[in-house]
């Protein structure tokens, strides 16, 4: 079986090149991205559109092998498609790229450099209509001007196939709520302004339905920005299946929440400044996967934000996600890290296919005490794309093209005393953290040595009994030798295995 995700009347469809998936053409939907590391810090206001460029994508379901042929308007020299873990091969006849995909997941065909890329979403043949529950807010094949649509308790949304909805939907204090569907949620709509808060005022109360500690007093604040999917002080919900566009901030926030679960979402459009992906705050028993982010900024994030600061970050898996960051960092904890603890968390079989400043970074501002931290089984892609990392700090002035290129840290696992993001002064360490079966894919042998940086702060905040086990270059079993390790007298028992 195979099925397109149709693109409705009214959307725009991209014209810069052709696709057919065994052999019909494919819908191509328009999504606009970074097309250089340049940025600036919060609030800044909404991007140039000169520092931008515009991609196609396709959505589809299948249960068989998909055939992918892309003609461009000229020829093509070289073709790659990614995640390169998946050995997908092109070939190259002209200004015609054909490949075939054997399993789901999400993909990517670069022509002639990473500009423009193509991005095929290949999910599963998948029926969610038998697990909707509750009260059902269903959105047909069409275009939909929502802005933001409050969920209640025991709610499930369902996104058809085709379903374009321009806004976003939050949840607070609610349990059981779930979004399912291969729709598009777009946060076009949503500008930035002056005055405007990322997420609401640090000082509220907060009631669960079983809870008697008190209500709500921030749902009167206006200048609070939406993004696409936020749940605040909820339990029990799920985000599933839908492709989510041009956020105007951090796209999707659990904040203080239990029991979620994020699948197959696809991140594309995220350009603006601050337009994180998954960023979750102060959370526990959370699940993501199967998933891909492209994001300006970071794409999976987890964060400590003082406010929720009285719970830890625990029992958390990421899983199984595809990672594209244009400017910030790939996987992250931090840099807010105002909680008791993170602990028991894990990354695992991910492919981090093109990064700008690190692929994996553990950044400790403030007073957690970070430790049994997992990476596992992740591919890092390096290549010869890289841009220097750059602050706009003249809104007016141009990206210059002509500076040196940088290769991204590969590993980054700094403890500050700069007190960002809190005031109370208090400080934290970082412990038992192990990163095994990395592996990077360098695609010249002429690139610089990856880097791990790591930093302790003084001897009553370490960064100590940390493992690297079964490192790989290009395959090859990998040294210690083999990397750039930066380090100070503050970090101990660093074993390479």
């Amino acid at each position: 079986m195979f099925r397109f995700h149709p693109l409705p009347d009214g959307e725009p469809a991209y014209g810069g090149y052709s696709v057919t998936l065994n052999g019909k053409p494919a819908p191509l939907a328009v999504a606009r991205v970074s097309a250089m590391p340049y940025n600036t810090v919060w609030p800044g206001r909404q991007r140039p559109l000169d520092q931008t460029e515009l991609l196609g994508f396709a959505s589809f379901e299948a249960d068989e092998e998909v055939t992918v042929a892309v003609t461009y308007g000229k020829p093509v020299k070289k073709a790659v498609v990614r995640p390169l873990s998946k050995g997908v091969k092109a070939k190259i006849d002209g200004n015609v790229v054909t490949f075939t995909l054997r399993t789901p997941g999400q993909y990517f065909c670069e022509a002639d450099g990473y500009h423009n890329a193509l991005s095929l979403f290949f999910d599963p043949v998948t029926h969610y209509e038998s697990r909707a529950t509750g009260k059902i807010l269903r959105y047909p094949a069409g275009i939909h001007r929502i802005g933001n649509v409050m969920l209640e308790s025991d709610t499930t949304v369902i996104l058809e196939d085709g379903a374009y909805i321009y806004g976003s939907f939050t949840a607070i204090c609610a349990e059981n709520v779930r979004i399912f569907g291969h729709g598009v949620i777009d946060g076009s709509s949503e500008e930035r302004f002056t005055g405007c808060k990322m997420f609401p005022p640090y000082d509220f109360h907060y009631r669960m339905p079983d809870s008697k500690e008190g209500i709500l007093n921030f749902l009167k604040e206006k200048k609070v920005l939406n993004g696409l999917v936020r749940f605040y002080r909820c339990r029990n919900c799920e985000l599933n299946g839908p492709i989510l566009r041009d956020s105007a901030t951090f796209c999707v926030i659990p904040a203080a929440c239990d029991n979620i679960v994020i699948d197959r979402i696809k991140l594309i459009g995220m350009w603006r400044y601050n337009s994180d992906g998954v960023d979750v705050f102060n959370s526990a028993n959370i699940v993501l996967r199967n998933s891909f982010l492209r994001n300006f900024d970071d794409c999976v994030v987890l964060k400590g934000i003082k406010g929720w600061d009285e719970r830890n970050l625990e029992n958390i898996l990421v899983e199984n996600c595809v990672v594209w960051c244009d400017w910030g960092r790939n996987l992250e904890i931090g840099a807010e890290t105002n909680a008791p603890e993170y602990r028991n968390i894990i990354f695992r079989n991910c492919d981090n296919i093109h990064g700008d400043l690190i692929l994996l970074d553990l950044h400790h501002h403030n007073r957690a005490e970070i430790h049994h931290l997992l990476f596992e089984d992740i591919r890092c892609e390096f290549e010869e794309r890289h841009l220097p990392n750059t602050y706009q700090h003249d809104m007016n002035a141009p990206f210059d093209w002509n500076q040196k290129t940088v290769q991204p840290q590969l590993i980054a696992m700094p403890i500050y005393d700069d007190g960002m993001f809190s005031d109370d002064g208090l400080n934290g360490s970082i412990h038992d953290i192990v990163y095994k079966d990395i592996k990077i894919l360098n695609e010249t042998d002429s690139m610089p040595k990856p880097v791990i940086f790591m930093k302790g702060l003084d001897e009553n905040h370490l960064v100590e009994h940390i493992r690297f086990e079964n490192m790989t270059i290009n395959g090859k079993p990998a040294k210690e030798s083999d990397f750039e390790v930066v380090s100070d007298k503050f970090v101990r028992d660093v074993i390479f295995k």
